[in-house]
């Protein structure tokens, strides 16, 4: 089983310490970390992002989970793949994560690339990574989304269109 958490922090200024404090405390389960917010000349949004990929036990992975829900002024959500696909809704008004599980196949890479690259307009942030699905190499893709939620409908309906692949999603809304 594959587990990303995502983890939206509404104040980075009083949260953030907290957040950080519970992740040092698991590291040995955490393989990749990404975290991102709204920054301009004008504007550092004091709300924030992360991307958790883990990779420890599922019960070791269950206990981080509860550790951050319990902070006061963050949300946490998850992505689990397991063979098949996400039912979770395309509803959504927020900031929207796909994640993408490709086992590794020359044809797949290829597939998907060329999906993505059709639909580059609404992905602002991608994450590549490497992954065992169910003993087998495979490749983890995490995109945010941003723009036009019918591009988001067209993008995640070409992709299930593939074999073989999982999809998951984390919305997180407004």
């Amino acid at each position: 089983m594959v587990r990303v958490i995502g983890i939206k922090i509404t104040d980075r200024i009083k949260e953030a310490g907290l957040v950080q404090k519970t992740l040092s405390a698991h590291g040995d389960i955490i393989s990749t970390r990404l975290g991102f917010h709204e920054l301009s000349n004008a504007l550092c949004s004091r709300e924030g992002f992360m991307i958790i990929h883990l990779a420890g036990l599922a019960d070791e992975c269950e206990e981080l989970a509860d550790k951050l829900k319990e902070i006061e002024g963050i949300a946490v959500k998850e992505m689990v793949f397991s063979h098949g696909l996400s039912d979770a809704s395309v509803d959504c008004d927020g900031v929207t994560m796909l994640g993408i599980l490709v086992p590794r196949r020359d044809d797949l890479g290829i597939q998907v690339q060329n999906i993505l690259t059709t639909y580059g307009c609404v992905i602002r942030t991608r994450l590549g990574v490497n992954e065992v699905y169910f003993g087998e190499p495979a490749g983890l893709i995490i995109l945010e989304l941003t723009g036009d939620r019918q591009q988001y409908v067209s993008l995640e309906r070409a992709l299930r269109e593939i074999d073989d692949i999982a999809i998951g999603r984390i919305c997180f809304p407004v």
